[in-house]
C-alpha cells in the first residue's frame, strides 16, 4: 500500500462515509459549474450585442430586442451568482450538520463507537480521525469554491448590474471566511454530536447555533475594524458600489451626532437637529471603503477560528470525562 493512501482510522471514515463524500463531490463539481456557467453565460451576452453593434442605452430600432434580450441574460446569469453565494453562506451549517450526525451523534447512539475503541483505539485518538476527514475535505472544497466565485463575480454579471461585496452572502463567500467558518461549522458539530448523542436532533440543534453565529456575526461586522468618516456641509460623495454605507446623519454645534436612522417617527418626539437645514449643521457619513474588505475578513476569521479552538478543546474534555 502506498505511503499516501490513507490508513487505519482515516481509512475507516473515508470508508464508512464513502456515499456522503462522494455526494460532496458531486455537489461540488456541480457549484463550480453553475459559476462557470454564470460566467460564460454573460459573456455570451455581451459578445452577441457587441457583435450587432449594438449598447443598452442604443436609441436605433434594431437593438431594443437585442439589448433586451442582453438585460434578460445578464440577470439570469447575476441570479445564479446569487444562488451560488447562498449555497457557500449555507455550508458550514451544513457541513456542521453532518458531522453532528452521521459522523458523531450516530455512532454514540448505536454504540457502534465501541468497536473502535476495543481495538486500542483511544477516545481521544477517534474523535480526531472523525475530524480529521471532513475538515481536510471541507477546507479544500469550500476554498476552491470561494476562489471560483470570487472569480465568477467579480468579472462576470456583476460588472453590468453588481452586487456589493459587503452584502452579506456575497461577503461570506469570498476570502478566508467561508474556510473560517465551515470550520467552525465542524467544531459545533462535534460537540453538539457528543452532548445530544442523537443523530437528527444533533443535526438540527448543529445548524441552528451554526445558523445564528452567522446571523450575530453579520450584525456586527459593520463594527469589526474602525470606519472611515466624511463631513462636509452637504451630502458626503462616495461611490456606492465600493463603499459600505455603516451610517450617517448630522453634528449639531456642540458635536452632537444624530443619526439619519433617528430622524423617523413621531415628529414630535424626533431630535431638534434632524429638522436643521444646510448650513446650520455639518453632515457626516461612517463607512467601510473596499480597501476594508481584507482587515474586516481577517478579524472575522480570527473569531471564527478562535470559537473553534474553544469548541474543539470543549469537544475533546467532554469526551473525555464521560469515555475516559
Amino acid at each position: 500500500m502506498s505511503a499516501l493512501a490513507p490508513q487505519g482510522l482515516t481509512w475507516t471514515v473515508l470508508r464508512v462515509h464513502r456515499r456522503a463524500l462522494w455526494a460532496a463531490l458531486g455537489l461540488l463539481l456541480v457549484a463550480v459549474a453553475v459559476m462557470l456557467g454564470s460566467r460564460w453565460w454573460a459573456d455570451h451576452a455581451t459578445q452577441a450585442l457587441r457583435a450587432l453593434g449594438c449598447a443598452t442605452d442604443s436609441t436605433a430600432g434594431r437593438c431594443f430586442q437585442p439589448a433586451r434580450d442582453y438585460t434578460d441574460a445578464i440577470w439570469d446569469a447575476r441570479h445564479l451568482i446569487e444562488y451560488a453565494a447562498l449555497g457557500i453562506t449555507a455550508l458550514p451549517a451544513v457541513v456542521g450538520a453532518f458531522v453532528a450526525g452521521p459522523v458523531i451523534a450516530r455512532e454514540l447512539e448505536t454504540g457502534t463507537y465501541q468497536l473502535a475503541w476495543s481495538q486500542s483505539v483511544s477516545p481521544a485518538r477517534w474523535l480526531a480521525a472523525k475530524l480529521t476527514v471532513p475538515l481536510t475535505v471541507t477546507v479544500t472544497g469550500t476554498a476552491l469554491l470561494s476562489t471560483v466565485f470570487h472569480w465568477s463575480w467579480s468579472t462576470g454579471p456583476a460588472s453590468s448590474f453588481p452586487t456589493y461585496w459587503y452584502e452579506p452572502t456575497m461577503y461570506a463567500s469570498t476570502g478566508v471566511v467561508p474556510a473560517a467558518s465551515a470550520v467552525l461549522g465542524i467544531a459545533l458539530g462535534a460537540l453538539t454530536g457528543l452532548l445530544v448523542r442523537r443523530t437528527v436532533l444533533a443535526m438540527s440543534a448543529t445548524a441552528l447555533v451554526t445558523g445564528a453565529v452567522a446571523l450575530f456575526l453579520s450584525q456586527v461586522r459593520a463594527h469589526l475594524w474602525p470606519v472611515s468618516t466624511l463631513t462636509g456641509p452637504g451630502e458626503p460623495d462616495v461611490r456606492i458600489s465600493r463603499t459600505w454605507r455603516v451610517d450617517a446623519g448630522v453634528i449639531g454645534p456642540s458635536g452632537d451626532r444624530v443619526s439619519t436612522t433617528d430622524c423617523y417617527g413621531d415628529p414630535s418626539a424626533l431630535p431638534a437637529l434632524c429638522g436643521a437645514k444646510d448650513g446650520e449643521v455639518t453632515r457626516y457619513l461612517d463607512y467601510h471603503p473596499a480597501s476594508h474588505f481584507w482587515p474586516l475578513q481577517l478579524v472575522e476569521t480570527g473569531i471564527l477560528l478562535a470559537l473553534a479552538a474553544v469548541t474543539t478543546v470543549l469537544a475533546f474534555r467532554i469526551l473525555r470525562r464521560h469515555h475516559a
